[in-house]
């Protein structure tokens, strides 16, 4: 009966390593995962500072649009003003 009761404790103990030791690897993968989403090449950061520069290059466009079409108006009117021959 002693023997029984030590077996069981043995084995009780190494389900707990094993529980424990797995309850490690995976707390360390999802803080490796983790880290990566706020510090690597996919961050947070990088997400923000691409919509920035989104915005900026939409804002860009439009002025340079605008600009266009003022200088297209601009060389039609002067074209207009030349002798046609």
């Amino acid at each position: 009966m002693m023997v029984k009761k030590k077996f069981n404790l043995i084995k009780s103990i190494n389900r707990f390593i094993l529980v424990t030791a797995v309850s490690i690897a995976v707390t360390l993968f999802l803080a490796n995962h983790v880290a990566n989403l706020l510090f690597g090449k996919n961050s947070l950061e990088v997400y923000t500072s691409l919509n920035k520069k989104e915005i900026h290059l939409k804002n860009e466009i439009k002025r340079l649009q605008q600009e266009n079409a003022r200088l297209q108006k601009e060389y039609f009117e002067l074209k207009n003003l030349e002798p046609e021959e």
